[in-house]
This record gives structure tokens, C-alpha cells and sequence, in this order.
């Protein structure tokens, strides 16, 4: 705890500083998700349509998930070096079984009468899937999401031993140095970041579900 509390750890001038890691941190997470999520909706969606491609999609993406990340970003330095996107790639694959199996079951959890409706409201495909499908669906996407990003941010944690600064900097320099208390500061805010952003989704879940009773799938 010393070394957190300490003033200068904090210094935006320094690039190792807690400050700095964290927003390094949250900025590989965050570009990690998006991708994931850009990735995840049309296949989540195409595989809701047509039940035959689900088992073989969610099958390929749980064996890509058994894959170990430190292998994962080690096989990549051939081909794209130390740099975020050895880091960021397989992180992007790992998040593809959860949402793509939350994406998938919000979907169909949605009420085929609500869709009759809709339908018979004259409502094309696109419409359905605007106005009455993923609005519906939102808060167990948003419970899957939850899951993805806090893994996210716990396999970030490697990233310095690929050249990519983060909060793992902290855990990894103070294993060099036997700086215990700069190793236990990281854990201390890795921990804490993975809360405190699995606490904010979760208010975001809430929000959507407007009293709606939803589970997560993970």
C-alpha cells in the first residue's frame, strides 16, 4: 500500500506512473472489446437466425478460448512483433465465446410473440431487429459483456512481458527488482480497476433491464 500511497507513483510526467499504466490499461481493454463486439454481433446474430451454425461457431470459438494467452501472443511475435497487437488479437478471440453465446441467448430469449407484433405491424427484418429484438436483448448482451471485459482486463495484465505498458508494468518490474510492495500495487489496482468497471456495466444492466428479470450467460 506504501507505494500507492505515495505522491509521485501518480506523476502524469512519468509514463510508469499508476496514473498512466491505468489509462494504458483501459485503452488496450477497451480497443480489445470494441473489436470483440464488432466481430461478435453479426456472427451472434447470423447464428440466432440459423440454429445449424451456432454449434459450430460457439465449438471453434471455446477451442480458440483453451488456447493459453501466453502462448497465443508468443506465436504472434513473428508476425507482428512487440507490439499492442500481439497483445490485443488474442484478447479479441478470447472475449468471442462469451459474447457470442450472450449475444445468441438474449436473442432468443426474446418473446416470438413481441415479434408477431412487430410483424404484423408490417415491420421489415432490420426493423425488428431496431425496434423491438436487441432493445429487449440489451441488458443479457451488456451481462456478457460484463464477463468479457473483466477477463479482458486480467489477461492485459501479461502485456509488459510483450512490450506493452500497463498496470502489469507494476507486478512484472517489481518481480525484477523484489519490490514487493510495487508488486502488490498492482495487483491492488488490477483488482480494483476489474471492479470498478464490472461495477459501472452492471449499473448500465440494471439500467437497461428496467425491472426486468435477466440472467447472465457465461
Amino acid at each position: 500500500m506504501n507505494y500507492i500511497l505515495q505522491s509521485e507513483h501518480w506523476a502524469h510526467s512519468d509514463p510508469t506512473s499508476i496514473t498512466n499504466l491505468i489509462l494504458d490499461h483501459l485503452s488496450i481493454t477497451a480497443i480489445a472489446m470494441l473489436i470483440g463486439l464488432a466481430i461478435a454481433f453479426p456472427i451472434g446474430i447470423f447464428a440466432s437466425r440459423h440454429a445449424r451454425f451456432y454449434l459450430p461457431v460457439i465449438t471453434l470459438a471455446g477451442i480458440l478460448y483453451t488456447i493459453p494467452s501466453l502462448a497465443a501472443m508468443a506465436l504472434l511475435i513473428p508476425f507482428t512483433g512487440l507490439t499492442r497487437t500481439t497483445v490485443i488479437l488474442p484478447m479479441v478471440l478470447y472475449a468471442q465465446v462469451v459474447l457470442i453465446r450472450n449475444i445468441v441467448a438474449a436473442i432468443q430469449s426474446v418473446d416470438v410473440l413481441l415479434i408477431e407484433v412487430g410483424r404484423a405491424m408490417g415491420m421489415s427484418s432490420i426493423q425488428l431487429q431496431r425496434e423491438i429484438i436487441l432493445p429487449l436483448a440489451l441488458p443479457v448482451i451488456v451481462a456478457g459483456i460484463r464477463v468479457a471485459t473483466v477477463t479482458t482486463i486480467g489477461i492485459a495484465t501479461i502485456a509488459p512481458l510483450f512490450g506493452v505498458q500497463d498496470l502489469g508494468y507494476l507486478i512484472f518490474q517489481g518481480f525484477n527488482t523484489s519490490y514487493h510492495d510495487q508488486v502488490l500495487a498492482g495487483v491492488i489496482m488490477v483488482s480494483l480497476l476489474a471492479v470498478v468497471i464490472d461495477l459501472l456495466l452492471l449499473g448500465v444492466q440494471r439500467l437497461l433491464s428496467r425491472g426486468r428479470r435477466i440472467g447472465a450467460i457465461a
